[in-house]
């Protein structure tokens, strides 16, 4: 079938209401016309004014109705976006925008029909343009509330929807709407009246006419006055019929048999379903629409045919399979002729009204939901009414009968325990009138004679346009709340008690968290995920002697006492939690006196429950500086103990040493004369000499305490120097080899704590091999990159890779992942005190490195130092020897030391070399010869003498000489020879070569004289 089949098919249902008259009757005034034709042709031109004026009659009326049924079409438009707005306020949902964008267009779209059908009235015009402003600012107070919206502010968006004008403007346009429809209506009045007019008029010329012809002739002027009666019906139905053709194609109507095939399709189904009418007519509506019945069909139907109408919701899909709820109103027309009936539907989209009154009803049911959960009631009170809504939740609190949903103020107050009812009256009046919230704790009695604890929290806004104000309260029981805060209440003296009853109200779900959050005695921040500071608590702020303004907002490694080496790491570990990964470590920091302080520092991500996106970042950390001096001492200690493990081997080597030293200088005192024998021995005891100097070296730096200084190390040497050291201490049972790659890279590290991890750890492998064994000191250059075969816990980098490996007993899994952890040991109470690889691991993550630890029972461990391989420049000023030459300035040297041999040989030494030199046996001797005028442009001076001291003597020197260079020369490894101002004196430890002593003598010289 065609649409104009269709349409065709459609005039014949809505005029299937009209009943011409007999056909006979036409025939008689066919036949009577032919009989007076001279009186036809004679009424023609008479009548041609009258017939003219007939037809301007006509289309004015049907201009009439045009316009009333754009006014309809435009309070649809209105209607349309008005209700899709408070859908989108509602739920934000983007296709109730979408429908009031439609409706806009629609009131828009009529609006300037209804301006081009009404220009020939200018009353009309101008309520048309009053009307045109109101509508113009209705949008744009819909826009803006619309715009409100989108950013969140969806309370602001109702008021201004709500507000004076809005409403004003609505109003308005609807008086206007009245205005121009009484307009209308009284034209149409008018036009009909003047119609009417010219009709009696007509059939009175008429009539005058036929009056005038033969009696014979009456008959056939009956007919023709009743056939123009029958056309003028016809043509009053046809305006009225094609009016409604044009209503229904604007809005979604369309025709079907009772079998549902589709006979009739308007534009606006067109503009609702997506299907044109070519498409649509002929075809079964409810299979093409997927229609949803509320009820069966059959039903629908049987009311169609008793009731003759139908209205109710349908659930249908579009062309593009979108859902719509749709408002369907079914009429049955009878078919013209006796055809069969047919069924006009009128459909109207309600489908944001229907979305918005579904998630309005679920929303309820949540809230209903989590107040039962949580025994919340809720009460809802204007104070222009004299009851309050209120909760299921509320009547099951208060005792109240299940079918009492509204409580006024008044029996409320009665449900309240007399000493607490003042005090609840005045707080609700307060917030009627002018607080914006309140919360208070008050006792009630229920009608089974029990009392409990209420704890209500109530806030106030404006409603009803400002004239009264609306009062949500929220009620819970906290009964043994209270009865648990008393009871501790109970224990506590007057003054704590007096403290509980001042804060018995419940507080606000942020105070409390405040409260807790400012309690901790850890620092803590809550950051962004780009570092920025949301929240920090109080501890942290007292820390950092900072104010809360100074630190929120702001990254988080830009505030407070972080040094600049903390500052530049600490983007690097935000980045990384920020992307999941925890971050744990001790960072320094400093506080409000300046002091340094150690935190156990660490970033955990926070992660949102439904997606697993990282949200926050919690920042917390505590003060473990003493935690850190302890573990300190016990490292000394442990060194202390590893030292005495060592002292028989050190022993052992220092016999031999003097061994080689009084053998080789009794033989060259036998035969002074043979110089060739004599010098032999004489450096067989100078290379013992630098043996026990490089014994006693390592073991002073060993003993030593305080900082780290890095510096570029030989691992050759050092592991050398190790193997040397442990082989003289463990025995015969434990053979120690090294494994040393060629041309391995110096390290950058602290020589005495390096030694002191080493000793350590051999010290553990020792104990590992009960039995004896074999312990390897390897080292081999390694480049780490990402994604590689190595261990997770190096970055990528150039390492040096030292490893103490040993053939012993080995671990099960359960203690190699506890070994590294401070005070773990596996020894019995009193044997260990658990450093050793805490200690090795803190020592190498503080030189930028790694700590590995790989063990199989009965296989033995190994234990792997990643270290930083040092730079080029530092290896080639590590590796760089003083050439020894002579000085080449003349100097004056005064030496000062209470032993003979030293002050004898130190002099002879630097006589020999080219300096001159002046000796004294103590402290104020050597500040006597000053006195007295010496020339001395340099002095070297023991620490630990008679009378004065070292650093004593050299003060007094330096107060006499400012500029003169001083050096101190000491075997002391404890910190009393470390110098208060570096720049008073140079200190050197025995034992010193002359050629290094006069290297660093030339060159004070030289900066003393410029």
């Amino acid at each position: 079938m065609t649409p104009s089949s269709s349409t065709s098919t459609l005039e014949h249902g809505v005029a299937a209401s009209l009943n011409w008259r007999d056909d006979g009757w036409l025939f008689s005034a066919i036949c009577a016309l032919l009989l007076i034709a001279v009186i036809a042709v004679t009424t023609f031109i008479i009548g041609l004014p009258y017939m003219r004026e007939r037809l301007s009659a006509a289309s004015s009326v049907e201009h009439t109705y045009e316009v009333i049924g754009t006014i309809g079409d435009f309070l649809l438009g209105i209607q349309n976006l008005e209700s899709s707005q408070q859908h989108y306020l509602l739920t934000r949902d983007q296709a109730a925008l979408a429908s009031y964008n439609r409706g806009v267009d629609r009131a828009r779209r009529g609006l300037s029909q209804l301006q081009q059908l009404t220009l020939d009235n200018p009353h009309q015009q101008d309520r048309l343009h009053t009307l045109q402003d109101q509508v113009h600012g209705l949008l744009t107070i819909t826009n803006r509330a619309n715009a409100a919206a989108d950013s969140g502010n969806v309370r602001d968006a109702a008021d201004m929807i709500q507000a004076g004008d809005a409403a004003k403007l609505r109003n308005g346009i609807r008086h206007t709407v009245d205005d121009v429809v009484a307009e209308e209506q009284q034209l149409l009045r008018q036009r009909r009246d003047a119609q009417a007019d010219l009709y009696r008029r007509t059939v009175v010329v008429f009539i005058g006419l036929s009056a005038t012809a033969a009696g014979g002739l009456l008959l056939g002027g009956f007919a023709l006055a009743m056939a123009l009666r029958a056309a003028r019906s016809a043509r009053r139905e046809t305006a009225e019929r094609q009016r409604l053709l044009a209503m229904m194609d604007l809005a979604a109507v369309m025709l079907r048999d009772f079998d549902g095939i589709v006979r009739f399709w308007s534009e606006g189904c067109h503009r609702l379903y997506g299907w044109t009418a070519t498409e649509a007519v002929g075809r079964p509506a409810h299979a093409l629409l997927q229609t949803v019945f509320p009820i069966p069909q059959a039903e629908i139907e049987g009311r169609l045919r008793r009731d003759q109408e139908w209205s109710g919701e349908l659930r249908q899909k579009t062309r593009d399979g979108t859902d719509l709820i749709v408002q369907a109103r079914k009429l049955l027309r009878p078919g013209a002729n006796g055809q069969v009936p047919l069924i006009m539907e009128n459909v109207t989209d309600v489908t944001p009204q229907a979305r918005a009154e579904t998630a309005l009803r679920e929303n309820e049911a949540r809230l209903r939901l989590a107040q039962q959960v949580g025994g919340i009631a809720s009460a809802d009170w204007t104070t222009s009414e004299p009851r309050a809504l209120c909760s299921e939740e509320f009547r099951r609190l208060y005792g109240l009968p299940p079918q009492q949903d509204a409580i006024t103020q008044a029996a409320w107050l009665d449900l309240i325990h007399p000493g607490d009812r003042d005090r609840v009256a005045t707080e609700m009046r307060a917030v009627a009138e002018h607080t914006d919230s309140v919360a208070s704790e008050f006792r009630i009695r229920r009608d089974d004679g029990g009392q409990r604890w209420i704890a209500m929290r109530a806030v106030s806004f404006a409603a009803n346009g400002g004239k009264a104000r609306r009062v949500i309260s929220a009620h819970q029981d906290v009964t043994d709340l209270v009865a648990a805060r008393e009871d501790l209440t109970a224990r506590r003296d007057d003054l704590e008690r007096q403290v509980a009853e001042r804060t018995a109200a419940v507080a606000e779900a942020e105070m409390r968290f405040r409260a807790i959050f400012d309690s901790q005695f850890q620092l803590i921040s809550l950051l962004a995920p780009d570092g920025t500071t949301l929240e920090v608590n109080r501890t942290a702020l007292e820390t950092g002697g900072l104010a809360r303004h100074e630190v929120v907002g702001h990254k988080f490694w830009t505030v407070g006492g972080w040094p600049r080496s903390e500052r530049e790491r600490l983007p690097e570990e935000v980045a990384a939690a920020a992307a999941g990964s925890p971050v744990r470590r001790e960072a320094e920091l400093h506080g409000t006196n300046g002091r340094s302080i150690w935190i156990d520092y660490s970033l955990k991500p926070v992660r949102d429950a439904a997606g697993g996106r990282v949200e926050w970042i919690i920042a917390e950390g505590h003060d473990v500086t003493e935690r850190r001096a302890m573990a300190e001492s016990l490292a000394q200690a442990k060194k202390m103990q590893a030292l005495s493990q060592l002292a028989a081997g050190i022993a052992h080597d220092f016999n031999n040493i003097l061994q080689a030293v009084s053998g080789a200088a009794t033989m060259a005192a036998r035969r002074p004369e043979d110089h060739d024998r004599a010098r032999r021995f004489a450096q067989i005891s100078i290379d013992a000499a630098a043996r026990g100097a490089a014994i006693t070296e390592r073991l002073l730096s060993f003993a030593r305490q305080g900082e780290m200084h890095t510096e570029a190390i030989p691992v050759t040497s050092l592991l050398g120097n190790l193997r040397e050291l442990l082989t003289g201490s463990f025995g015969s049972a434990i053979t120690v080899q090294t494994a040393i790659a060629p041309d391995v890279p110096m390290v950058l590290a602290d020589r005495a704590q390096i030694e002191t991890v080493l000793v350590n750890l051999g010290t553990n492998a020792r104990e590992a091999m009960p039995q004896g064994g074999t312990l390897t000191l390897s080292a081999e250059p390694v480049h780490v990159v990402r994604g590689g075969p190595f261990p997770a816990d190096v970055p990528p980098g150039d390492y040096v890779r030292i490893a103490v490996a040993d053939t012993g007993v080995g671990m099960n899994a359960t203690t190699l992942a506890r070994m590294a952890e401070p005070f773990f040991s596996t020894k019995q109470p009193g044997q260990a005190i658990g450093l050793s690889l805490a200690m090795a691991k803190g020592f190498v993550e503080q030189c930028g490195g790694a700590f590995t630890i790989s063990s199989t029972p009965g296989a033995g461990t190994t234990v792997s130092l990643w270290l930083p391989q040092a730079a080029e420049e530092a290896q080639v000023q590590a590796g760089t020897d003083l050439d020894g030459q002579h000085s080449l300035i003349p100097a004056r040297v005064l030496i000062v030391d209470d032993d003979d041999f030293v002050r004898e040989v130190l002099a002879a030494q630097l006589e020999a070399v080219g300096f001159a030199t002046l000796v004294a046996s103590s402290g104020n001797e050597a500040v006597a010869l000053l006195e007295s005028g010496e020339t001395v442009d340099v002095l070297i001076s023991d620490l630990a003498m008679p009378g004065i001291n070292g650093i004593e003597t050299i003060q007094r020197a330096r107060a006499l000489r400012p500029r003169m260079p001083c050096f101190l020369v000491t075997g002391y490894a404890t910190e009393q020879a470390a110098p208060a101002d570096e720049s008073v004196f140079t200190l050197l430890r025995k034992p010193v070569s002359a050629d290094t002593l006069a290297r660093q003598i030339e060159a004070a010289v030289r900066a003393t004289r410029g």
